[in-house]
Order: C-alpha cells, then structure tokens, then sequence
C-alpha cells in the first residue's frame, strides 16, 4: 500500500476531526514508513493513530509553530521580541544558502503565505516519486570502500540480517491559522527535501521553529521568535506502560527574558502534562512503592505485608487488603503522575 492510498485508509478508519495532526505525528514518529517500507500491517498503524488521537486531545495547540511576527507591530509586552525578530529575519534574508533556494525554485519572487501548501504540492510533483533511507550493520569485519560517491563493501553483504531501520525525509510547515506543524514525505535530494535540511539549519541557527523557517524561505514572513521555548516529550506509544516519570521539560531562554515569562513558559509547559494540581507524594507512600514494587517484589503479598510491618511498625497495616491498595496506588502515582 502506496503512501496516498494508506493514509486515506487511516482516515477512514479513524474518523477524526484532528487527523491531519495525527497524521502529521504518524510521520514524524516514522510508523507510516513502518508500513510502506518495513511491512508491518496497516491496522497496526490505525491502532497508533488512535493512542496518538487520544495523547493529541489532551495536549493544546503548539501556537508558536508557524507563528510570525505581525508587520502591523507588536503586541503589548512583545516589544523587544518583535524588533529582534524583524531583525534577524532581515540578515538570514541575505544568507547565501537562502538566497541560492530562492533563485533556484523561486524565480517569479516570494509567494503569499496562503499559497505556501500549493506551492508545495506542485514542487512534490515535480520532485516524482517518495523515496526511503534505510540503515542497517554492517557485519564485523566489514569495510567501506568508495568509488567516487558509490560504497563497496568488503567482502560483499550478501544479506542484511540486522539493525535495518526504514525512515523517510519531512518537510515541516504550517499555514495561516494552524494550531500545530503540518508534515510532508518528500523525495531524497528534491526542491523539497532541501528546503527542509535549509530549514532545519536556519532554526537551529537562529532560535527559529522548522516550520517557521520553511514559511520564511518561501514567503519572506518573519518568524516570531519566542523569549521562552519550552520543549516537551515526544508522543510515545510504543511502550506497555506510562512513560510519565520520564518526562522532562526544557526550557529554552533568552537572557533578555524575564523572570515572569520564563515563569509563565514554565507552567505552561507543565499544564501541557497534567503537572499543574499534582499532589505531593508522602515519604511513607514513596518507601511503600519502593518496598512493594521492587525491593521485594518477587516475594508472595502475605510476605511483603510481613516485612512492611516488621520494618515499619509506625506505617504498619492492620489489614494486608489495605497494604496491597496503598503499595499499588503509590506505584501508579510516582510512575504515572
């Protein structure tokens, strides 16, 4: 199944109002690649589709993913930001990786920021057909040898058997009004595949988003730089279980910013998770979780409640029915806040 063909599949099949985000995610996680390239079966990709959905309704709209300074000025409080991005975008407007893509894909001028998405349909025309990349081991004792830009190994792989990973290449952008990143497959070494890696270097150059530098290239609108960035998790569903205790946010900051919006990025970041009204795990609920869920976790319940009022006649239980509630809730409560 074609690419086109499966993701109007998993449309069907999901029925949501918000599938070009889950889609989007599909992407960038590299499941649909999965399915085009590895072979694995297209429900299995409708069941990610559906844990994705879920994690996306509970997340709010990533505003800043296309977000561009207004040219009408800026808005109260956003004076220093606003000025620094109109700055900035008037030096990388002279960079030559920019100014080389401009010339070459974009002889007739920039184009509106409404025409950004046809723009981009016509160029993945012309760029043909998807590609994929794929890595794999190389067997010890192998060596690479060029010849010219063509590797030769020595001796020949006659059969890859391990370590093989199947990815495509994105595009990331976003139009007028989007609450998040739209994504795109594009073909190794087109007009689109280098307009994403140009791109991804301006944003890690310059405190953009992808997206933003995407639409920059192409429209000349300049990307609202934030004071504060805050990064959050990934989407995960690939695992059994919660993954929450993992999480960590970053905040990235501008020196010029101030105490209350790194403050404000912060908790904003925070409410994103579900951190906001977290409660306070007790030291005794915190030993409990340890004790029952690892420290003897290999021994029968009648046991670790035992052990649990032998070692801690202060917490002791009177009811081992009450031991096993507690040490299960603990559990649940530090792994997945």
């Amino acid at each position: 199944m074609q690419e086109a063909e499966l993701e109007e599949y998993v449309r069907k099949e999901l029925r949501s109002r918000n599938f070009p985000a889950v889609w989007s995610m599909l992407l960038y996680g590299q499941y649909v690649e999965e399915v085009v390239v590895g072979g694995l079966d297209p429900e299995w990709l409708v069941d990610r589709a559906r844990e994705i959905r879920e994690l996306l309704a509970s997340r709010p709209a990533d505003k800043s993913a296309g977000a561009a300074a207004s040219a009408s000025g800026p808005d109260a409080g956003e004076e220093r930001m606003w000025a620094l991005s109109q700055l900035v975008a008037r030096q990388v407007a002279e960079d030559p990786d920019v100014v080389t893509f401009r010339a070459a894909y974009l002889p007739d001028g920039l184009i509106a920021r409404a025409e950004v998405e046809d723009w981009i349909n016509k160029q993945a025309d012309r760029d043909g057909e998807r590609t994929s990349d794929v890595s794999f081991t190389i067997p010890p004792g192998t060596t690479v040898q060029w010849d010219g830009p063509v590797p030769q190994f020595d001796p020949p792989i006659a059969a890859v058997t391990t370590g093989v990973h199947f990815s495509s290449r994105l595009l990331a952008y976003a139009l007028p009004g989007d609450g998040g990143v739209r994504r795109r497959t594009v073909t190794a070494n087109g007009g689109l595949d280098r307009l994403g890696r140009l791109g991804e270097t301006l944003a890690s150059t310059f405190g953009w988003q992808p997206a933003q530098a995407t639409v920059f290239v192409l429209t000349g609108v300049p990307p609202m730089i934030s004071a504060v960035r805050a990064k959050v998790p990934a989407v995960k569903v690939r695992y059994e279980f919660e993954l929450d205790w993992a999480r960590r946010i970053t905040l990235d900051v501008d020196p010029g910013a101030s105490s209350q919006e790194v403050v404000e990025a912060f908790e904003r970041a925070r409410a994103e998770y579900h951190q906001t009204g977290r409660r306070r795990t007790s030291v005794k609920h915190l030993r409990l979780a340890a004790f029952a869920g690892a420290e003897h976790a290999d021994q029968p319940w009648a046991e670790r409640f035992r052990l649990w009022n032998e070692h801690f006649p202060k917490w002791a239980y009177p009811h081992q029915s009450n031991f096993r509630r507690d040490a299960a809730a603990a559990q649940r409560r530090l792994l997945s806040p």
